[in-house]
């Protein structure tokens, strides 16, 4: 056998592998389902905000309109320099279920995000305790589902990735690659089922703790000089035996996360070779078997190759835009603009790496 037939029979492989994980995560239906037993607990929503004024606004009423109304707001104002304050003083004072601080100064060695979070889980009263971001809004049941599905399952942490909503043109070149990758390269159910830490995944956008597993170690601190908290919460929970699980956003949680092109590539090139078990090396490798798959199919197999491809490539995009509520006709257009900002993202890394620092929000971020 020829060295280009075993490197496509490899690529084949890896792509066939990941099309069926893509398939699980599609019908495994990875969302909250319908509670069947009434809940209880409180719960602390607990948001940390830095120059956030326009966000704001749309989430606090998204949580004023929740069906399950046990619940505080504490929000930290993390040293915002919009009009964030003013934000926050006004929809205080429409309920009083809704307060703010300003946070304390950054102290060494923490990330800005992870002491708003530390900060926040000290005051926070609740049995439960949901970080969300700022930029994320909740639908109308979502506690009520959540918190039976936590209860049901018994989870130290649930941890939802959100749907996201996409108007501009940029954010439907950037965005949903993070998804397809995720959904391509990890079987959510396996989250919860194996025991096994390389099994994790974890979004900060919406993280429900049980207050009191959260307490006894206070997972922000532990991880407070960490940009990608949330996978290594979800790792460090499972080495402890704490049970865990992920869900994707569907109806009950959405998100506009970036609005630019430059936000995305700025966001997503803190992390993203977490994705890949914190390998870049692993990353670089996805990236050129995207690329060279269907090269080495059709140099070995010709027109037939080329075309196992294209039915692979359509059943595995369908899954993806299945379980993530995106247009298919979206996706599998604009596949080839993916890829080419998936290397620019790559390179971003690449230099944040280099250069040992960054800028996110106003603040210096380590590579």
């Amino acid at each position: 056998m020829s060295n280009l037939l075993l490197i496509s029979s490899a690529l084949l492989t890896l792509f066939v592998l990941r099309t069926l994980v893509a398939l699980v995560n599609a019908g495994s239906k990875p969302y909250l389902p319908d509670p069947k037993d009434q809940v209880s607990g409180k719960v602390s929503i607990l948001i940390p905000a830095r120059n956030e004024e326009e966000n704001l606004p749309r989430l606090l009423d998204s949580i004023l309109r929740l069906d399950y109304q046990d619940v505080e707001v504490w929000v930290c104002d993390d040293h915002s320099s919009d009009s964030t304050r003013q934000v926050l003083e006004a929809w205080s004072a429409k309920d009083d279920r809704i307060r703010y601080f300003q946070g304390e100064p950054l102290p060494p060695s923490w990330t800005g995000k992870n002491y708003a979070c530390h900060q926040l889980a000290k005051k926070a009263t609740g049995d439960y305790l949901l970080f969300v971001d700022a930029d994320v809004t909740l639908a109308s049941q979502v506690l009520q589902k959540a918190l039976a599905f936590v209860q049901a399952k018994q989870l130290a942490l649930l941890t939802i990735f959100p749907r996201q909503l996409m108007p501009g043109i940029s954010e439907r070149i950037t965005v949903p690659f993070m998804n397809w990758a995720l959904l391509n390269l990890l079987p959510l159910v396996a989250v919860r089922k194996l025991k096994n830490p390389l099994f994790a995944a974890g979004n900060g956008q919406f993280m429900l703790f049980d207050t009191r597993l959260y307490k006894k170690t206070f997972w922000h601190k532990k991880v407070k000089s960490c940009y990608v908290e949330d996978i290594l919460i979800v790792r460090a929970l499972k080495k402890e035996g704490q049970r865990v699980a992920v869900l994707l956003g569907n109806n009950d949680v959405f998100c506009r996360m970036y609005q630019s092109y430059r936000e995305s590539l700025q966001g997503f090139s803190r992390n993203v070779h977490e994705f890949f078990f914190g390998s870049r090396v692993l990353m670089v490798l996805f990236w050129i078997s995207l690329l060279a798959t269907p090269v080495a199919l059709f140099l070995s197999w010709g027109w037939s190759g080329l075309l196992f491809y294209l039915v692979l490539f359509i059943i595995n995009r369908l899954a993806v835009s299945w379980a993530s509520r995106e247009k298919l006709g979206a996706s599998l257009l604009l596949h080839p603009l993916h890829i080419v900002f998936f290397a620019h993202l790559i390179f971003s890394n690449a230099w944040l790496r280099i250069k040992k620092n960054g800028t996110w929000k106003d603040r210096t971020i380590m590579g």
